[in-house]
């Protein structure tokens, strides 16, 4: 599950909400904190969607506009619903500077760039607490749909994409490349997806196939017993 989540000006990486889980109670989440404020400071060079690996974690982050979206998740937690999960917490945040700055010829990147305190979207946390318990589990119901729905989504922009190709007469190879591409990604994402469901029919059967296999053995022994 996500563990640390940061919101931040990807110019000077100054923080504009955080929220964390037991992190007074876990000294090694403080030092992931640490290190995540060092990273968040480079980040205006850096490719605008990547991820970082730190020993048994790894950071997630995509960069828009020039507010940087961090996550801090378990090595073992998919990487495609880490990105889900910032790509929620990317439009609800999009939610809240429509909000604090209106909606009318607003341009929120120089808005961003004028806020002096750090923490000043601090009460957006309990939003990003919300979503959070919706990734909290990679093996739910709710994660799987997370994860369909992402696929849905990267399918629509990569056709997207590939009709504006095409509408400006660009190469057909560049057209095949993007059409491959596409395929690719989707190839991923249902292969991710039929994991996730075997896992969640596992966890959702297996407690009755032990009852029902106790069941069973009880039953044969009593059988047994009586044939003796």
């Amino acid at each position: 599950m996500p563990r640390l989540t940061f919101i931040a000006r990807a110019t000077d990486g100054l923080i504009l909400v955080e929220t964390w889980d037991d992190i007074n109670n876990n000294k090694s989440l403080q030092t992931f904190k640490q290190q995540a404020k060092q990273l968040l400071k480079k980040l205006d060079q850096a490719p605008p969607r990547c991820s970082v690996d730190s020993s048994t974690h790894t950071f997630h982050y995509l960069c828009d506009s020039g507010i940087c979206y961090m996550t801090l998740c378990e090595k073992s937690y998919p990487k495609k619903l880490a990105f889900s999960f910032l790509e929620e917490i990317h439009r609800a945040f999009q939610e809240e500077l429509k909000r604090e700055f209106g909606t009318h010829s607003v341009d929120y990147r120089s808005q961003i760039e004028t806020v002096e305190k750090p923490y000043y979207f601090i009460k957006f946390d309990r939003t990003i607490q919300r979503k959070k318990m919706e990734y909290r589990d990679p093996r739910s119901n709710k994660a799987l749909q997370k994860l369909n729905d992402s696929l849905t989504e990267v399918a629509s922009i990569m056709r997207q994409n590939i009709d504006e190709v095409l509408q400006r007469g660009e190469n057909l190879e560049d057209v095949g490349r993007k059409a491959t591409s596409l395929k690719y990604e989707s190839d991923k994402f249902r292969k991710a997806a039929h994991t996730l469901n075997l896992q969640a029919l596992a966890r959702q059967y297996a407690p009755l196939l032990v009852i029902g296999g106790v069941i069973f053995l009880f039953i044969v022994y009593k059988v047994f017993s009586w044939t003796r």
